[in-house]
């Protein structure tokens, strides 16, 4: 918390256990997904939505949607150690990348929804 902030009596805490991303074809999803993350699918048969449970107690889960209308805004980060790398594995799978700073990617899902890479 910075100096600025100070701490109100709140029954909200101040995680984000988890984000929901709307998507036309979840295993399509799924499979983008896992390979962005670098994790496996463990359900093959998914119904209407699907959970990757990440390292930092985080949970993105894709629900699937017949009309899907991207946001013109990141809709959530992912730390990265190495901009660079994500640079490269970005251009070696052909994700469309948004824009790029010195500490930050904004590239799409198959969806056309915005998500950034960040190292800060």
């Amino acid at each position: 918390m910075s100096e600025q902030q100070s701490k109100i009596n709140s029954p909200i805490s101040g995680g984000v256990p988890a984000v929901f991303v709307h998507v036309k074809d979840l295993k399509l999803s799924i499979q983008w997904y896992s390979h962005l993350l670098g994790l496996s699918a463990t359900d093959t048969n998914p119904s209407t939505f699907y959970i990757f449970r990440l390292e930092n107690g985080a949970n993105i889960f894709l629900v699937q949607s017949n009309e899907v209308t991207p946001s013109p805004h990141v809709l959530f980060s992912l730390p990265t150690p190495n901009l660079e790398q994500a640079l490269q594995f970005f251009e070696q799978n052909l994700i469309e990348i948004v824009k790029e700073d010195e500490e930050t990617i904004h590239f799409k899902d198959p969806d056309g929804n915005i998500v950034m890479a960040c190292n800060i």
